[in-house]
């Protein structure tokens, strides 16, 4: 017959707890007794000692035993959503194609982790979405993986994103084309990233630049050993320092980099200097902008309610190898995981409208 581990371990303390009251009754005071007595009682509180010694090893191995036959194994279950999450953003390709994500929640349920809402949980069976932010349509392409992947925000390569999974492993997955597993993670002694990654950047030489992980803002993943750099800025790449996001683009490493009393101004910096700049007087960027696939997301605000910074999220533009792609660029803003237009009217895709095309 199983014993419920609450029950179980409320009998060996009780059982624990009535020895040692038992035995503190046979205990003796030298203090109050003849010197005859004295070497007798000794000889007790010696024996008593032993009796708890003995009584706390029992209460060990009975922990140890109950570990051993299973006693404390509960019955844990998985209940996983039935219904996919809406899209949410990966990246912006070009002026009406964006990538987006979605996934299935989980969440193990077990008596102990549930009555201390500590259950483990998070998402699984990721797919990964083609779509159209200007008209809304079935997705162009859209495929669903099995396992929990770990989907970055960007680019790793064109139209390529970037995901790591729980056995520290990363990988690619393309548009149009099945998910690649690669090898596993090589983290550096100067980082202490693992699951800690926020976004991706395409680098040099094929490489990719993890954003966000411990200890290295800035990281390079070698894609061909798997190896993980924190990216010193010094040498060649002294200039990067105090850039708020970086790539790579065409041959050339770019920065971003915000500045005026409102951080109003936003420049795109390569190695010999400012190539652009992007003033908005008018805005308030206290947040920093950044690289979003091939575009820039900018977090701007205004306290003028006529202005569209005032409430409709972060402003778009496209990037290209020499600067931004504002005037020519519909004027588009990201609110969430809704694409604004100029007139307000919203564009989202659910998890109905996710479905897998190939």
């Amino acid at each position: 017959m199983q014993i419920k581990i609450q029950s179980f371990l409320k009998i060996i303390f009780q059982f624990v707890l009535t020895l040692y009251k038992v035995l503190d009754i046979f205990t003796c005071d030298e203090n109050h007794i003849g010197a005859h007595m004295k070497e007798k009682c000794k000889d007790k509180l010696l024996m008593i000692g032993k009796c708890r010694l003995v009584a706390a090893f029992v209460f060990a191995l009975a922990c140890v035993c109950m570990w051993g036959c299973g006693l404390f194994d509960e019955e844990t279950t998985t209940a996983v959503d039935d219904v996919r999450t809406g899209g949410t953003m990966v990246a912006i390709l070009d002026d009406s194609l964006a990538i987006l994500k979605n996934s299935r929640g989980w969440e193990e349920h077990a008596e102990s982790c549930d009555y201390n809402e500590t259950c483990d949980k998070g998402t699984m069976n990721h797919g990964i979405f083609l779509v159209n932010y200007r008209s809304k349509q079935l997705p162009y392409w859209g495929d669903t993986a099995k396992g929990i992947y770990h989907i970055m925000n960007g680019l790793a390569y064109d139209s390529t994103i970037f995901f790591y999974n729980d056995e520290n492993k990363f990988g690619f997955w393309k548009i149009r084309e099945s998910i690649d597993v690669r090898g596993e993670m090589k983290w550096s002694k100067d980082c202490n990233g693992g699951k800690n990654i926020q976004n991706v950047r395409p680098w040099e030489k094929g490489n990719v630049l993890l954003e966000g992980a411990q200890n290295c803002p800035f990281a390079v993943l070698d894609t061909a050993t798997g190896v993980v750099s924190k990216l010193e800025f010094i040498g060649e790449y002294a200039w990067l320092d105090g850039c708020d996001d970086i790539t790579y683009i065409d041959g050339d490493v770019v920065c971003l980099r915000q500045r005026g009393d409102r951080l109003c101004e936003i420049d795109f910096e390569k190695k010999d200097g400012i190539v652009d700049s992007l003033i908005k007087g008018e805005w308030m960027l206290f947040d920093p902008s950044e690289f979003f696939g091939n575009a820039v997301k900018m977090k701007a605000s205004s306290f003028d309610k006529n202005d569209h910074a005032y409430d409709f999220g972060d402003r778009l533009a496209l990037i290209e190898k020499n600067g931004f792609d504002f005037e020519s660029y519909p004027e588009t803003w990201l609110k969430y995981n809704s694409f604004v237009d100029s007139t307000g009217s919203s564009i989202s895709y659910s998890s109905e409208d996710l479905i897998v095309t190939k």
